[in-house]
């Protein structure tokens, strides 16, 4: 009986993570996308009024931002990738997901939002030479 009732909540697990995953999109549309090449670094902003990178789900968060960077053309080592929202005083709020690689995929994201003056000063700045800006 165990064993039946172990295989039938592994099942239920299974479904549950393919529901997650089929609610998530299978990849980032370019159009809430913009780049900004500064400082011998490529900035990929993603906002995030529009799309939600699945923090919770690493697998997932890491599996888009791969497809993302490669359909871009950028090169791994130098890409930074910045979430940004729009706040209700019109100032910006930026998350930054710092990359690790191993093989050509990454391996690890950590998240820091930014929240130093500075650090917010010089995101708005790249931010505003960035594809989005441009046709703003």
């Amino acid at each position: 009986m165990a064993i039946s009732q172990h295989a039938f909540q592994s099942q239920s697990d299974l479904s549950q993570h393919f529901a997650h995953i089929h609610a998530h999109p299978k990849a980032i549309d370019l159009e809430h996308i913009s780049v900004s090449q500064l400082l011998g670094r490529d900035y990929v902003f993603i906002n995030s009024s529009e799309i939600q990178l699945p923090i919770g789900n690493n697998q997932l968060a890491q599996a888009l931002l791969d497809e993302l960077i490669q359909r871009l053309g950028l090169a791994e080592a130098h890409t930074v990738a910045i979430s940004f929202k729009e706040m209700e005083n019109g100032s910006l709020s930026f998350v930054r997901h710092d990359l690790s690689w191993y093989k050509h995929k990454i391996c690890k994201i950590e998240n820091t939002a930014i929240s130093n003056p500075e650090q917010q000063e010089f995101m708005e700045m790249i931010w505003r030479c960035s594809t989005a800006a441009e046709e703003c």
